[in-house]
């Protein structure tokens, strides 16, 4: 009995960390968004990641990634980020400080326990 309480115990430990750990990378990459923080969003780039701005699409490394998105947010200064999720699908509505609205949208992954975007999108 005490083997089987155990058992469900580092079950329900392993569950809850695994839940908590896609909620907060989302929660600080759609504040690195809002933010314009192309480093805060870098930080959980897989190494290759699906990109597309502007309806071009390629396989770009996250570094290639990082510098897009640092001229994007120098040219486009966010003024706010409204965001829905949906089993790992994240879209949202990026509005810049000249009015201007952009649809950015992300993939999160769990890859080797840890959660990554794997693809990242705005048109």
């Amino acid at each position: 009995m005490k083997r089987f309480i155990y058992i469900l115990i580092i079950g329900l430990v392993i569950a809850l960390c695994s839940y908590g750990s896609s909620e907060d990378v989302s929660k600080k990459v759609n504040d690195a968004i809002s933010l314009g923080q192309s480093g805060g969003i870098a930080e959980y780039l897989a190494p290759e990641v699906s990109f597309v701005m502007y309806g071009s699409q390629s396989t770009c490394t996250k570094g290639e990634v990082e510098q897009v998105l640092r001229e994007f947010f120098k040219q486009n200064k966010p003024s706010q980020f409204l965001v829905t999720a949906d089993n790992g699908f994240f879209s949202g509505k990026l509005t810049t400080a000249e009015g201007k609205s952009y649809k950015v949208e992300y993939m999160l992954k769990s890859i080797d326990n840890k959660e990554v975007i794997t693809g990242f999108y705005v048109n």
